[in-house]
């Protein structure tokens, strides 16, 4: 994903391809994919928050220290495994 085209997409869209990103993440068999799709959802993110909406987090490993993984889950649910957005 090109970044004039993250900055020209809706908040919707950027949701959906972090969504996308986080159930491909979850779902990835290597590392590598795993990876890139963490930095694809943090990047949809930080944008999200850069126009400011209020996102709670999403990295596993944060979450996971926290005990809240609610938002997580819902863009787990909510994501396309391979779907638009995500490595």
């Amino acid at each position: 994903m090109y970044s004039y085209q993250i900055e020209e997409a809706s908040d919707e869209t950027l949701t959906a391809w972090m969504a996308n990103a986080v159930k491909t993440s979850s779902g990835a068999l290597g590392h590598t994919k795993s990876q890139q799709n963490d930095f694809y959802a943090e990047y949809y993110r930080d944008e999200l928050i850069k126009r400011g909406n209020d996102i709670p987090e999403i990295d596993f490993w944060k979450c996971l220290r926290s005990g809240d993984d609610s938002y997580r889950d819902k863009l787990i649910d909510l994501g396309t495994f391979n779907g638009e957005g995500s490595f």
